[in-house]
């Protein structure tokens, strides 16, 4: 994947709508993120009455137009918000490694749990001629979002909550693993995840020895600077110590479990 130059850049809100109780998506003009952006590719955000900047996922473009999901975690996602159409927002990106595209394979599988689902939609863009298959999973429907998005672009969408409030009780990795059982062994099947590091883990179980399945990581984790110097997101690999907002966010699983 080719990474282009981050730009700091000064946007205004376009659009901010309350998608559940404390989930929102934001949109901003900018036809440099909209040219140069990849799907798992990340903007940071400066937010007014804060310090640090905050990581977010690019959740798709259209257009010239860029839109980010998130949710309400602490002070700085909860004045953003608050924000308003035409208040200004200092961004820096695209940022960070991205999802490596594998045009060829007709067996795309998307899981995402709770919030991952953010980086996940603008990759259902990009596969779309594939017809992916989308796994959404949380505690129970409310946390359910965006399956309309991922019907929208042709995938077949699987639902699963903890609580059976939606879709099928259980988790999204227990739908994985039965829909492993409908492929033949000798199929090459692209898995793209993003969601809680515990999530992974089942994946990596659930994958256990098969090699036709490559598996990309996109790690939801703090970032202090979000430009590879402060060292505040690194995780342990196989090949070391690694920045998420550098090397990151998106990585192979074989590669750090």
């Amino acid at each position: 994947m080719k990474v282009s130059t981050p730009k700091e850049l000064t946007v205004r809100v376009k659009k901010i709508n309350k998608i559940k109780d404390d989930i929102f998506l934001l949109s901003f003009d900018s036809a440099y993120v909209t040219k140069n952006s990849h799907p798992g590719q990340f903007l940071h955000i400066k937010i007014i009455k804060t310090i640090l900047r905050r990581p977010f996922s690019i959740h798709f473009v259209k257009g010239k137009t860029v839109f980010i999901l998130f949710r309400i975690r602490g002070r700085g996602t909860k004045i953003l918000s608050e924000y308003k159409i035409g208040d200004k927002l200092n961004i820096i990106g695209p940022l960070g490694r991205g999802f490596y595209l594998d045009d060829k394979s007709k067996n795309n599988i998307l899981l995402a749990g709770g919030l991952g689902v953010a980086p996940l939609v603008f990759l259902a863009d990009r596969l779309k001629e594939s017809k992916p298959i989308a796994i959404l999973g949380a505690k129970d429907k409310k946390d359910i979002v965006c399956a309309d998005e991922f019907e929208k672009r042709g995938c077949q969408v699987y639902i699963a909550t903890e609580d059976g409030s939606k879709g099928k009780k259980g988790t999204a990795v227990d739908i994985l693993k039965s829909l492993f059982n409908k492929f033949n062994k000798s199929d090459k099947i692209n898995l793209y995840t993003c969601g809680p590091e515990g999530m992974f883990k089942g994946i990596k179980k659930a994958i256990g020895k098969n090699k036709n399945i490559n598996c990309q990581v996109s790690f939801e984790q703090f970032m202090g600077c979000g430009l590879g110097t402060c060292c505040g997101c690194t995780i342990e690999t196989k090949n070391g110590y690694k920045k998420v907002c550098k090397d990151g966010p998106v990585f192979r699983m074989k590669d750090v479990w």
